[in-house]
């Protein structure tokens, strides 16, 4: 039987304990995320979740600065439809929630936060650094960027160590097969980059490399802050 491709949607109902099972560790990146949140948001402005898929983490950020933020806005976009039950429960009269190609967003505008956790590496290389810029130009003069994927790492023989523990770490919550059958599953639809190639294009979209910041890592799962700095 061919592999199919991996689909986000047959996940959909427990995908957040689905990634906490997949992910190392990102429970604490995305606790960080909500803290770090404080700093950023501000009244009048959007903050924006890429690759938003539950709606949880949006949900928890609005839910750490509302009493402080009134006016800021919230906005979550995914593309898949598969999520959209549970985006209803979420929903709030300043909290919403869009299916969306990332590509195509009209609303990249007055952005005082924006998250985007292991998005980009299911887009095409192409369209990534178009992507970035827009982020990086839609963001308010303080504003932040927090970007999380799954990297390279910058050898042979640490790819090969890292990996094969990060596979038996799986094996403690899914079967071989259902290991196996995500991996060949999950083959052309995400594209890794090495950590360098990331920061590179980060500061190929404007931001600065000393407001850029690693907050987060685990096994080949990297999470970087990025200021937009204040225009002169």
């Amino acid at each position: 039987m061919m592999p199919h491709d991996f689909s986000f949607a047959e996940h959909a109902p427990e995908f957040d304990s689905h990634i906490e099972q997949s992910i190392p560790g990102v429970r604490q990146l995305r606790s960080m995320c909500v803290g770090l949140s404080r700093r950023f948001v501000q009244n009048g402005t959007t903050v924006l979740d890429i690759g938003c898929s539950t709606g949880s983490l949006l949900s928890a950020i609005r839910h750490m600065n509302q009493p402080a933020r009134l006016g800021a806005r919230y906005v979550g976009i995914d593309a898949e439809r598969a999520f959209a039950p549970q985006w209803r429960e979420r929903r709030a009269p300043n909290l919403t929630f869009q299916v969306c190609d990332a590509r195509n967003f009209r609303g990249y505008r007055n952005l005082s936060l924006v998250t985007c956790l292991f998005t980009l590496q299911f887009l095409g290389e192409s369209d990534r650094l178009p992507l970035l810029r827009r982020l990086h130009d839609a963001l308010i003069p303080g504003g932040a960027l927090i970007i999380a994927e799954k990297v390279f790492a910058p050898s042979a023989q640490l790819q090969d160590a890292l990996t094969f523990d990060y596979l038996d770490m799986k094996l403690q919550h899914f079967s071989e097969r259902e290991v196996l059958g995500k991996e060949r599953a999950l083959r052309g639809q995400m594209r890794l980059w090495t950590e360098q190639q990331l920061v590179s294009a980060l500061c190929e979209a404007g931001f600065q490399s000393a407001n850029i910041v690693e907050i987060w890592r685990n096994y080949l799962f990297v999470a970087k802050l990025g200021i937009k700095t204040w225009e002169r």
